[in-house]
């Protein structure tokens, strides 16, 4: 269940009731008004509920541990005692950040400052390496999970964990390209008349290897913003998490996969869809958007989103194709013209993203499935999620190291039945220059 489109759709509701509220109010009909104010508070507690049920999946039914030896296994195993992961000495980051202060400076020792490095570092000492401490594990999983968590493209991505013996992942991949008469292929089914023979089939799979990689941030803090551990907590959580989230999204969109992850405009699968004829330069048409969709993989279509440059918003109420004489829009804003927030082409969410390329360029409007892009993440709150603290003259250094790892499913287009076309998960427009 996709949480939030369920929340969004909600929302929307409470939107629309929320319109005819006003209107009543005008009118002076305020029974009406109190029936639909009770309305509105079963959505927001619905809203509640789904936002709770959403938290507790995402922390009770965390993606599958791939084990120690880095493979894809389908029984589940019991999660193994983790020291780091149940350590809890202190309260919040601000709180640890004010003690490391404290140390360094000379004002006061922290014996549980110690007890988090030997268990995180392996030290026998009161600092790690380079006069670094690390921050409590629990906190660390708290910030790269938000990142993930609150990003609108990165959660809908299909997701593992590695354990912390684990550095990679190995998995099978079949050598796909042409669904029209076997699927994995070679896979088969066939209609065999009694004391018939059929052909032989066999799939044709390789091995495929993802190892982690590492992304590295950096915040430097003065002793007086160290006094306020609330603000240093809000601060260090929100703009790791924050800066995490571009980070990886622009990997995930346009990234080598050199040090970092394959993004989806650099994958073999992509489909690119020409231009209309004399079409204006930096435009998206209705025939556009309806060329792209028919590109997409037949099945699993409510999955598909839309990735645009935030400059292509100013295109999508013009969506429209014509029907006769009349035209048929296919920008939808949930909510009304009043909620541009949230809005849908061809009832498909669009996600905007700045590390979308330029408008009028390839690789300014893309419509994906995001699941066929798989993220590998470090276990929660393991060893290479931990931050440090250094001193640095006058000033404090945050770090935060994270691994992970990603990469499109598939590398090639498909080959559906009776058809001429190529098919993808992956589909962007031509540049319109």
């Amino acid at each position: 269940m996709d949480f939030m489109e369920k929340i969004t759709e909600l929302r929307a509701q409470k939107s629309e009731l929320a319109k005819q509220s006003e209107q009543l109010v005008k009118d002076g009909k305020f029974e009406e008004v109190d029936a639909l104010t009770t309305k509105m508070e079963g959505i927001n507690a619905s809203i509640d509920s789904v936002a709770k049920l959403m938290s507790a999946s995402n922390k009770n039914a965390q993606p599958v541990d791939l084990g120690d030896d880095g493979i894809l296994h389908d029984e589940e195993k019991p999660e193994p005692k983790d020291e780091k992961k149940q350590m809890h000495l202190f309260d919040s980051i601000g709180e640890q950040l004010r003690a490391i202060r404290d140390q360094t400076k000379g004002v006061a020792q922290d014996k549980r400052l110690k007890q988090i490095n030997n268990v995180v570092l392996g030290t026998g000492t009161g600092t790690g390496e380079d006069g670094a401490f690390a921050i409590q594990p629990d906190f660390a999983g708290t910030i790269m999970e938000s990142a993930v968590q609150q990003s609108p493209l990165l959660n809908r991505l299909d997701r593992y964990t590695c354990s912390s013996a684990s550095n990679s992942a190995r998995w099978l991949r079949f050598d796909e390209t042409d669904i029209s008469e076997s699927v994995f292929g070679g896979i088969k089914m066939h209609w065999a008349a009694e004391g018939g023979t059929v052909d032989a089939s066999k799939p044709k799979s390789r091995e495929m290897r993802l190892d982690l990689e590492k992304m590295m941030g950096f915040m430097y803090c003065t002793d007086e913003m160290l006094q306020d551990t609330a603000f240093m907590t809000g601060l260090a959580s929100t703009g790791f998490s924050l800066a995490a989230d571009r980070l990886l999204t622009a990997a995930v969109i346009n990234g080598d996969g050199k040090g970092k992850p394959l993004g989806i405009m650099k994958s073999g699968a992509l489909i690119s869809v020409p231009k209309e004829t004399d079409q204006a330069a930096g435009t998206f048409t209705g025939a556009n958007a309806i060329r792209m969709q028919a590109r997409a993989m037949p099945r699993n279509r409510e999955r598909l989103c839309w990735l645009m440059h935030p400059d292509a918003e100013e295109e999508l109420p013009y969506l429209s194709i014509q029907s006769g004489n009349a035209a048929k829009f296919l920008w939808n804003p949930e909510g009304g013209l009043g909620n541009f927030d949230t809005q849908r082409v061809l009832n498909k969410p669009v996600l905007f993203d700045d590390n979308c390329a330029a408008l009028g360029t390839k690789g300014d409007i893309l419509l994906v499935d995001p699941f066929q892009y798989i993220l590998l993440m470090k276990g929660t709150a393991r060893q290479d999620w931990s931050m440090h603290v250094e001193f640095l003259t006058d000033q404090q250094c945050f770090r935060i190291v994270w691994r992970c790892n990603g990469a499109p499913k598939i590398d090639a287009p498909l080959t559906i039945k009776n058809s001429t076309k190529k098919r993808s998960p992956f589909v962007t427009l031509d540049t319109r220059a």
